[in-house]
């Protein structure tokens, strides 16, 4: 009995084993019951959005890259005019060094002989008297030359430091260029993708709808430029300055966006900017930012052809107004200098600069 127990329990286990070995092969077979779902289609509205957040990303990074960058030029220019002053220092410390090992020799050599012996045994006493005054002041300027020695090495030794501390603090700032333009590139990358999502058919609405948007701004900025005065019939008024301004960024139209570049053959936003004026007669500082701090400030309503007109709450993007609503600018990369509606962004200022 308990023989046939065993049998019947060894069969039960034997199906068991065989219905679970068929459930496990059936899944394998036909795989994963649930499959990572596809990402959700974009519109082309969503992507545009999404695209230009992060190339607005990107040009804040640039603009603080070329921040650093000529914080790294400057330091740079410190440190060789430290390390120039060091080496003239070091160059005087020695020439002291040689004073005070001559005068350190002359006591030494004349240590054992006091002077009421001297005078003792020299039959010239007035003389001898002159030389004792002489050498007493020979003494007193051993002092000084010693004193001085010591003040010379402590400031080499001040400067060597501070050039010390000065080549730590460059080596952070190129780390912290590095980052940005990693960082920056990151963004760019990004930004291709989101496009890369859309259809060929959809990219070629949103180029398009970009095309449309600028030929719009280049015929309303044409326009108002058409009804402007000639900047030579006074070059010497603000006014003519910012024309000047203006026509010389027009002869820049479709020049390429590259990061930091101020021409002649591509620019980015302050670059442009930054030459338009230079034109004119009138120096910028370098990036967006810095440039918010040229000239004075000019109220929306109050906008002239050639004004500096800022975007985003960084002021990271810089533009030229040009006159009824529009703007002429270097937007990003992959895009040329081109005209603009000053609405197309979020308005953050402007400035005049003459």
């Amino acid at each position: 009995m308990f023989s046939r127990l065993r049998e019947t329990s060894g069969v039960a286990r034997t199906v068991a084993l065989g219905l679970t070995s068929l459930a496990l092969g059936t899944t394998l077979f036909a795989g994963p019951v649930q499959t990572a779902s596809a990402d959700p289609a974009v519109t082309i509205a969503e992507a545009k959005a999404q695209i230009e957040q992060l190339q607005v990303d990107a040009e804040a990074l640039n603009q603080d890259y070329l921040a650093i960058q000529q914080q790294v030029n400057a330091s740079k220019a410190e440190i060789a005019q430290k390390q120039s002053d060091a080496q003239l220092q070091a160059q005087k410390v020695d020439a002291l060094r040689k004073q005070v090992g001559q005068a350190a020799l002359a006591q030494f050599q004349d240590r054992n002989v006091d002077t009421a012996a001297q005078l003792f045994l020299n039959s010239d006493t007035e003389g001898f008297l002159s030389q004792v005054s002489t050498i007493e002041k020979v003494g007193a300027n051993q002092n000084t030359v010693l004193q001085d020695y010591q003040q010379q090495r402590a400031s080499l030794a001040d400067l060597q430091k501070s050039r010390q501390t000065e080549l730590a603090a460059l080596e952070e700032k190129e780390a912290d260029l590095a980052s940005l333009k990693e960082r920056s590139d990151k963004k760019l990358t990004d930004a291709k993708s989101v496009l890369d999502k859309l259809t060929a058919q959809q990219q070629q609405a949103l180029a398009d709808q970009a095309k449309r948007e600028s030929q719009d701004a280049k015929t309303v900025a044409e326009s108002a430029l058409g009804t402007t005065p000639d900047p030579s019939d006074d070059p010497a008024d603000a006014s003519s300055k910012g024309l000047t301004a203006i026509a010389w960024a027009k002869k820049q139209l479709g020049k390429p966006y590259v990061f930091g570049a101020t021409g002649p053959n591509s620019f980015d936003c302050s670059g442009l900017t930054l030459g338009a004026w230079k034109a004119a007669g009138v120096s910028l500082n370098r990036t967006s930012q810095a440039q918010f701090r040229n000239g004075q400030a000019v109220s929306k309503s109050d906008l002239q052809p050639g004004d500096l007109v800022f975007f985003y709450s960084g002021l990271s993007h810089v533009a030229l107004y040009v006159g009824d609503g529009t703007i002429i600018h270097a937007p990003h990369p992959g895009v040329g200098v081109r005209y603009a509606k000053l609405d197309s962004m979020p308005f953050a200022g402007a400035r005049r600069p003459a």
